[in-house]
């Protein structure tokens, strides 16, 4: 049976034209099997003026990270990845979805 995690959150960040910010969720095991799919959506608010916004996440990466306790090992297991402000203003709001397919 397929199982679909889904969550959004928003944030304040600056990200000015051409930069970006790291973002990283885990650890959380649905993204050890799971499909994780990304996307973000910049407001097109800059103070008090309306510009078009273009952002982006180019690659979602997936860490995994041994935990050693005595002979046994665990893992942890992280998402991470650049949103990506690719526009010519700088974006100060932008809301971020997650979405974990899995078995």
């Amino acid at each position: 049976m397929t199982t679909v995690f889904h969550q959004i959150e928003h944030w304040t960040y600056p990200i000015a034209p051409g930069g970006a910010v790291w973002l990283s969720y885990g650890p959380d095991d649905r993204y050890k099997n799971g499909t994780v799919q990304v996307t973000c959506c910049a407001s097109t608010s800059v103070g008090g003026q309306v510009f078009t916004q273009t952002i982006s996440v180019p690659e979602v990466f997936i860490t995994s990270v041994p935990l050693i306790s005595g002979d046994l090992v665990f893992q942890s297991f992280y998402a991470g990845f650049n949103v990506t402000n690719r526009g010519q203003n700088t974006i100060n709001f932008f809301s971020v979805a997650i979405t974990v397919i899995g078995p």
